[in-house]
């Protein structure tokens, strides 16, 4: 009883099998119409040199029917999905979709996008020069000389719209990372209204950038001075001593120009000497880094004078003179104070008790009761020099019985 309910099962499962041949050799027919599912890229057929396209449509994705045979050796490289845009001048477009070519027994049964938005534009090659754009300032100290952009010019390519919005190609750095030598640094492309452009190519999209820095240099004018050693010959003293110039200009950065407040020139040495002295004197910098932003000589004058001595007499009487009656006038005040100098060399000292001299006032030819007359000197020794009279002038007055 197993062995039929066995052989029942096998007989079954044969049969299942020879009907499922049968029903392959009876609908199999290369002529049956079946359907096939293709990705295709989407080309722009006929773009005109220096033209370009934009859109988002990358790829199509068609649905062919046909037959077995027709479509068992079809794939994506067969058929071509394109947009045909002669003669289109620049712009916004929305054109259909073609799908070619297409084999006998094979037609389109959809296609996905049947149409496409696109923008056709004009592509330009721009040369500009990129210029450095610091973000901090150049520190007091120092000056920003010489700027290197290597190379020189770049090459801007893309639309016609964008490559003209530009208005200038920067390098962007900050002085302290350029202070440190040669940088590499991104071209960045300014357009209109502040903005970076993006959809162009630059070539190269980066440069190499040196500037030289020197330190900033300042002028300040400082005085010259002169030291006078040494002792003239006796009788003789050191009188007035003047530079000409006496103010000289120097030029430096501000650091080495910092402790210089003076220039001393060389020491003139007059020991023995009872003449002036006139001398040209070269100048020396005062600091290492400084220079001279004029002459750089002064001259010198030394004056060398016979030393004298002064003395000043008080209560000195004032004389009238040029009347016989010296009762009928009165002087006020009646005394003077006299200063006078002499030589060191002379022979005569000062008599200290007595004057070298007479003070007057003279009244000849004088016919007015009242007068101011000046101080007169006579009889003064030799070798002095009146320095001062105070008063110099007195009131001389006609005495009434």
């Amino acid at each position: 009883m197993q062995k039929a309910q066995r052989t029942r099962w096998i007989m079954r499962a044969a049969s299942l099998v020879f009907a499922v041949i049968l029903w392959f050799f009876v609908t199999w027919d290369k002529n049956t119409f079946i359907t096939k599912d293709l990705r295709v890229p989407l080309r722009y057929q006929d773009i005109t040199d220096g033209y370009s396209i934009s859109s988002t449509v990358k790829n199509v994705d068609i649905s062919l029917e046909g037959t077995f045979e027709a479509l068992a050796l079809m794939n994506s490289d067969s058929i071509t999905a394109s947009v045909g845009i002669q003669d289109l001048r620049p712009g916004k477009y929305r054109l259909p979709v073609q799908i070619s070519p297409l084999p006998a027994n094979v037609r389109v049964a959809s296609s996905n996008p049947q149409t496409v938005d696109f923008e056709l534009f004009r592509m330009i090659e721009r040369t500009m020069r990129p210029s450095l754009v610091t973000r901090d300032e150049t520190p007091q100290n120092l000056t920003m000389g010489n700027v290197d952009i290597s190379p020189g010019e770049i090459s801007v390519k893309g639309p016609e719209a964008d490559v003209m919005a530009i208005r200038r190609a920067e390098v962007r750095s900050s002085i302290k990372e350029l202070f440190r030598g040669e940088k590499e640094l991104p071209v960045i492309l300014v357009a209109n209204e502040g903005s970076v452009a993006q959809s162009v190519v630059i070539d190269p999209p980066v440069v190499k950038v040196k500037v030289s820095f020197t330190e900033s240099t300042q002028e300040v004018n400082i005085p010259v001075s002169v030291k006078v050693t040494g002792t003239p010959r006796e009788g003789f003293e050191v009188g007035a001593v003047t530079v000409s110039p006496d103010v000289v200009t120097i030029r430096g950065s501000r650091e080495a120009l910092r402790d210089i407040k003076e220039l001393e020139i060389n020491t003139i040495n007059v020991a023995g000497h009872v003449e002036s002295m006139n001398v040209d004197i070269p100048l020396e910098l005062p600091a290492e880094g400084v220079t001279f932003a004029g002459p750089n000589h002064v001259n010198v004058r030394v004056e060398i004078r016979t030393a004298v001595e002064t003395k000043t007499f008080t209560g000195v009487s004032i004389n009238l003179r040029g009347t016989l009656n010296t009762n009928g006038w009165s002087i006020s005040p009646p005394t003077a104070n006299i200063t006078v100098e002499r030589s060191m060399i002379a022979s005569e000292p000062f008599n200290v008790d007595k004057p070298p001299l007479e003070l007057y006032v003279d009244v000849t030819n004088v016919v007015a009761s009242q007068i101011v007359l000046p101080v007169l000197v006579r009889n003064l020794a030799d070798g002095m020099n009146v320095i001062r009279i105070e008063p110099q002038q007195v009131a001389v007055n006609v005495i009434i019985p």
